[in-house]
């Protein structure tokens, strides 16, 4: 790879900001001369990262300026885009909104927001679905990941959120790591684990069927069959339980339901939990030994349990065992789910969910309703309350005519990529608001260019519940605006403008009405050592939920069952393959694809392939190879490592090229409706070089 040498001259203009790619929240400073960014620094002050970075965050930041950036509105005529003025564009966005919500409905409409858009602009985005076009059919991105998790954790503690901070989480003594690979997904968290191994010899056990970068930092590293983690898990509290190693105290005295659930696990030996998930009865039982009796146990978990059918019922066994253990509520020990997005903790508190208005409160509830109407003025949202890939059946089912899609690239990131295609294009209006054409732009009537990152002001939320600052650095590229003043101006088009002149002044009414908000503190230029992430506003620097009490006075254990969800194999399609996170790609690719100098780590996908299934199928290293399933096909290139076994693949995602999400069906969870997109069944195929 050709060394790029770092930019060397003065700059003009130093801003601290937020990292705009995973859940972390990195502060990062960015440099800038003439309008053009050319520095990317870490924040040495930042309470999250505190001086680290990562390669993404380091070396992304150039998608701000690719040449392929929209610069100004888009309208379809004719089957081609002709640019147009943000006057003409909004214009019509009006007219043909309002023209479908007369005639069918509020219900005929649909929103997807992003997890990479402000709190202030989700805030806005989801006021504006339910009060101007009078739908609760909104959703956001993270659903794909985090959906299980906030159903699962909320369910079990009351809060759908995480429980503690990064920094205490580097003082457990024990933590594992379940489908997770937070070395390439959330680096920091990485680094955290890395560093409570090797100087305070913490210990470490992962689960993961596959191996990772975090595998020779393990203490234990069990690799059950793919989808048998609720097996796995209960039969770990079955250990834990009948070793006499629990809690009894926090058990007794801060949770409810445990007899049922201790009932449930009765007859859920440890040679049942090793017949199902592969993972002998020893190692289950020397697990759940070295986390009951640590003095400070943390969980991490991922997408490779939440993108599971029974994602949700995972989650809660997990958060038994945190339970169970009493490793809830105290300073060093917890549950962390790992967000995907820079801001999909925050696009879920302000609301932009189907059932939820802002912090969580039942959007069904009438009382609850009327309490936000008397603030907002008329808003009577009617319809099903569709989640994101439910919007995607009814509009193939000829019930949603028109969706507003923000910031999200649903033709690419969700599963069933050629479905999905056809139901965007089948529709009567799409609009698309993003900073490139995106797979899903391009199927757009109208796209409005919306500024990046570097180009607003703003707050994100991280996966621990810190709020932080966005600031702008540059100046928007050509004619694109913030998404929140697009919101502002298209409310203002259709008859129904929103009263806000500023951003402090949508964050002092986020404030006001969602709990764990209260006093962020939005007017501190800074934003620093500013931890609100819980009910009741814990003090700054406690760093964890539950200290007290659980917002519903008690944890709620759950008994889970394994019961097989994954699709059999059928025939032709021998092998299994794993889906997960590069550390040089992201999302669904729109951003890191454009960012010239991360491109260059990994210009292309790659297919990891156990030696044995290589030598079968005679493919070497770096051969192109096709990869087939019952719902699509890509193209990688073949790596052969021994981090797979025999009869496995691993894909990364986000690689526009090499559309991993291409080769799913669309099944979901049934309680989160997450989408399952960790694993289906392919064949490979050597591709022969062409002469």
């Amino acid at each position: 790879m050709e060394r790029e040498e770092p930019y060397r001259g003065t700059t003009t203009k130093t801003v601290t900001t937020i990292c705009p790619f995973c859940g972390c929240g990195c502060g990062i400073s960015l440099e800038a001369k003439d309008n053009t960014i050319v520095r990317c620094r870490p924040d040495k002050d930042s309470p999250v990262n505190r001086g680290t970075l990562c390669a993404r965050g380091s070396y992304g930041y150039d998608f701000v300026h690719s040449s392929e950036r929209l610069i100004q509105p888009l309208i379809k005529v004719n089957g081609s885009f002709k640019e147009s003025s943000w006057e003409e564009a909004l214009g019509l966005v009006a007219t043909e909104m309002g023209r479908i919500k007369g005639t069918d409905g509020p219900e005929s409409l649909a929103v997807i927001g992003s997890p990479r858009c402000t709190n202030e602009e989700n805030y806005l985005l989801q006021r504006f679905a339910r009060c101007v076009l009078g739908t609760n059919n909104v959703d956001n991105g993270s659903r794909l990941y985090s959906a299980a998790s906030r159903q699962g954790i909320g369910w079990s503690l009351g809060s759908p959120r995480t429980t503690g901070s990064l920094e205490s989480f580097e003082q457990s003594d024990a933590i594992l790591v379940v489908g997770a690979d937070p070395a390439s997904s959330a680096p920091l968290v990485g680094y955290a684990i890395k560093r409570a191994v090797r100087y305070r010899g913490a210990k470490l056990i992962l689960i993961d069927p596959r191996g990772t970068k975090l595998t020779a930092f393990a203490h234990l590293w069990l690799k059950p069959k793919v989808g048998t983690d609720v097996a796995l898990l209960n039969g770990l509290a079955r250990s834990i339980i009948s070793e006499g190693l629990m809690d009894e105290e926090f058990v007794t005295r801060r949770t409810d339901n445990f007899e049922v659930f201790r009932r449930s696990l009765e007859t859920y030996t440890l040679e049942l939990a090793e017949g199902i998930t592969g993972v002998s009865s020893q190692d289950i039982r020397t697990a759940a030994e070295v986390f009951a009796t640590a003095k400070r146990a943390s969980i991490v978990f991922g997408k490779g349990v939440t993108q599971h059918l029974n994602g949700t019922d995972a989650v809660m066994a997990l958060a038994n065992l945190a339970m169970l253990t009493g490793n809830i509520g105290h300073g060093s020990g917890g549950i962390y789910a790992l967000q995907g997005d820079s801001n999909g903790q925050g696009a879920c508190d302000m609301g932009v969910l189907p059932s939820f208005l802002p912090g969580y409160q039942l959007a069904e509830d009438p009382q609850t309703l009327k309490r936000f109407a008397d603030r907002w003025g008329k808003c009577d949202p009617t319809g099903p309350s569709l989640t994101a890939l439910e919007m995607i059946k009814q509009v193939r089912e000829g019930r949603i005519k028109a969706m507003y899609i923000v910031g999200e690239n649903p033709a690419a990131a969700f599963p069933g990529a050629t479905l999905v295609k056809e139901a965007l294009g089948s529709l009567n209006f799409l609009v698309v608001q993003d900073i490139f054409l995106t797979e899903t732009a391009r199927l757009a009537t109208v796209v409005l260019p919306a500024a990046s990152f570097a180009e607003k002001e703003g707050t994100f939320t991280n996966f621990e519940g810190r709020v932080q600052r966005l600031q702008k650095v540059i100046g928007p590229v050509g004619q694109s605006l913030p998404d929140s003043e697009i919101v502002l101006r298209l409310a203002k088009k259709m008859g129904s403008p929103m009263p806000y002149s500023s951003l402090a002044q949508i964050m002092d009414e986020i404030e006001q009405v969602v709990p764990f908000y209260e006093s962020t503190g939005y007017t501190d230029p800074e934003m620093k050592d500013i931890y609100r992430a819980g009910f009741g506003n814990p003090p700054p620097g406690t760093g964890r939920l539950h200290g007290g009490q659980f917002p519903s006075r008690f944890g709620r254990f759950s008994p889970v069952q394994y019961v097989p969800k994954r699709k059999p194999p059928q025939d032709g399609y021998p092998l299994t393959l794993i889906t997960g996170t590069s550390l040089y790609q992201f999302g669904s690719g729109s951003r890191t694809s454009r960012a010239s100098r991360l491109n260059r780590f990994l210009p292309e996908a790659p297919v990891d392939i156990s030696n044995i299934d290589a030598s079968h199928l005679r493919i070497n290293e770096g051969d192109r190879v096709k990869i087939v399933s019952p719902s699509g096909q890509i193209n990688a290139k073949a790596r052969i490592t021994d981090t797979v076994t025999e009869g496995m693949l691993f894909v990364p995602i986000a690689f526009p090229e090499s559309p991993v999400n291409a080769l799913f069906d669309i099944d979901l969870d049934p309680q989160s409706k997450t989408p399952g997109m960790k694993v289906c069944h392919v064949r490979l195929e050597r591709i022969e070089p062409h002469g």
